[in-house]
Formats: structure tokens, sequence, C-alpha cells
């Protein structure tokens, strides 16, 4: 699988040949709802968990124990300047034997009411903006820890102007996801996402690597540490993207999370501390989970930051196992 991360790295590095940053669209193809992932830093390429892989790395799927699994989500967007975005979420995977997945997600973010104005500040129009992608995914295991996904996304948007208008494409992302075992209980996991890959419309193309250690204490307990690192296509270094968490699971039932996510003023400016708590309850084989992030921005515009307040909560269902 060294081919595929060598891919990725080498067109990440040509990238720094275009000088000026991109202004990209279709921002749902940006933004994350997994509660999980958001109270980790919004990591994720290498230490997602269950259907919400699909948001990250689809790869990570095709080692899944579940016969079924699903979630659903719902994040307030941005909600230190707008109280009437967000984003919806919903996920499914299923399994087609113990080596692949195939899943399907859709995303939806309600951007809120657009106001058309004149030069005087009357109003000449007012609607509300969407933005939404559809996708299916298939992820196969090509090696006993190693394994590949491809997905194919239907894009939508109305964009705002004198009049909304509806526009609509296709992309796609790949996927690798590897993991060995570096002692007793103890994983080292590898990820790598190339997302977004369409059409010259000014996508928030995206190449990504993740590490996610893990180890398991003799009372049953678990660490993980995950960092992420992500980069838009076409853009210089101030386009990196740094983020990085860690959970505390006791006993598979109750989770402590936190996160950090760094990002330089001039692209976005995401800096936000993330703080998230997870439950899981088993029936016979099958379990449901509900996890719950909140983001606390820092930096001399925290105060003023659009994260401010930002939170959200994931509604997992897993349904069948292979143990």
């Amino acid at each position: 699988m060294k081919w595929l991360l060598s891919i990725l790295l080498i067109t990440a590095c040509f990238g720094e040949a275009f000088a000026q940053p991109l202004v990209t669209r279709f921002p749902s193809l940006a933004v994350k709802a997994s509660s999980r992932g958001m109270g980790m830093g919004e990591t994720g390429i290498a230490s997602a968990s269950g259907s919400q892989s699909l948001l990250y790395n689809p790869a990570i799927t095709a080692f899944t124990q579940h016969f079924h699994q699903a979630s659903i989500s719902y994040m307030p967007w941005l909600a230190g300047i707008s109280k009437d975005t967000r984003m919806l979420g919903a996920d499914y995977t299923a399994s087609l034997g113990e080596t692949s997945a195939l899943g399907i997600n859709l995303n939806y973010l309600d951007m809120g009411q657009i106001d058309v104005r004149d030069d005087n500040g009357a109003t000449l129009a007012s609607y509300r903006s969407r933005d939404f992608n559809l996708g299916a995914a298939y992820a196969l295991q090509v090696a006993t820890d190693h394994a590949l996904s491809v997905q194919l996304k239907f894009i939508g948007q109305n964009q705002f102007g004198p009049s909304p208008v509806n526009v609509y494409s296709v992309c796609g992302d790949i996927g690798y996801y590897g993991r060995i075992d570096v002692g007793s209980l103890r994983t080292l996991q590898i990820g790598a996402v190339l997302s977004n890959v369409g059409p010259n419309i000014n996508l928030p193309t995206t190449a990504g690597i993740g590490v996610a250690y893990s180890t398991v204490t003799q009372a049953n307990n678990q660490w993980m540490m995950t960092l992420d690192a992500t980069r838009l296509l076409k853009d210089d270094w101030k386009g990196l993207r740094l983020t990085g968490g860690i959970e505390w699971a006791f006993d598979e039932q109750f989770f402590l999370r936190g996160g950090l996510s760094w990002e330089h003023a001039d692209r976005g400016n995401r800096k936000f501390v993330s703080l998230g708590v997870g439950y899981k309850g088993f029936v016979n084989d099958q379990s449901w989970g509900l996890d719950v992030h909140y983001l606390v921005p820092y930096g001399p515009s925290g105060n003023l930051s659009p994260y401010q307040h930002g939170f959200g909560l994931t509604l997992v269902i897993n349904i069948g196992n292979f143990e």
C-alpha cells in the first residue's frame, strides 16, 4: 500500500506551485457532523469508527465487525455568527462479508436565509440556501491488515445571486487504511485519503494523512491518541491543517474525548479546543450509542470565532456481529 501513500504525498506537494488559496464551493463536502470525530479535534482519517468512517476514510469500514451500522448527526454550523444554519448527516454501512463493506451517506447543509439587497440596502429577494452531497462507498481488505476504498458522491447546491441557481455535479474519494500490532494490546493505525476529486469547479479537493495509536489497559479500558494532517490541493503550505485528539474508553461503554484544531488565519482559522463524551449500550449482539461534542475557540479572535458555542450530537446503532 506504500504506492498509494506516495501518490497522495506527491500530489499534495505539487500544490505548492500555486501561490493563491482556493475559494472552494460545496461546503457540505468539508463539514463533518460526526460528534466522535469533532470531539477529538475533528480527526478520523485513521481513527473513525462505524458508519461515520464514511465521512473521513471509508476504507476503515472494510474491518467492520457488524452486519449493519447506522448513525444520524445534527450540528449547528458556525453557531457563533448564525442562528439558522445547521448540518444534518445520516450514514449506513452494510457488511458484505468479513472483508468488504458497502456504505451510503447523506450530508445536508442548511445555510439559512439569504437576503439579496441593492446598493441602498433595500431587500430585493429572500430565500434559503442549501448544499448537500449523497455518497456511495465500497471498501475491500486487500491484505490481512490493509484496505482500500472508493466513494462516488453526487453534490448539489442552490447558489445565491440575483436569483437562486441550482448547480449539480459529481466527485469522488479514494482511501487507504492499515493497522499494525506494535505490542501486546497496542495498535498503530494509518490512513490516507484523497477527497472530493472532480470537475474544475473549485471543489475542496483535499489530501490527508492520519495516524492513531491505541492501547488497552489491564482493567479493560482503552486509550487512543490520533493526529491528522490535511491540505487543500493547489494551495501553498499555509493551507496545511493539523488536528489531534485523545479518547479514553471505560469498559467499552463510557467515553471521554478532547482535541485541538489548528489552521492558518488566512486559510479558515479553524482554531478550537474540542470536548466530547459518549455512551454505548448493549442488547445481546446489538448496540447503540450517543456522542456529544462542544467547541471552545482559542487565539486572539476566539471571542469572535464562528465556532463559538459550537456543538453537535450523533446517535449510533450497530446490529449483529461476526463474533
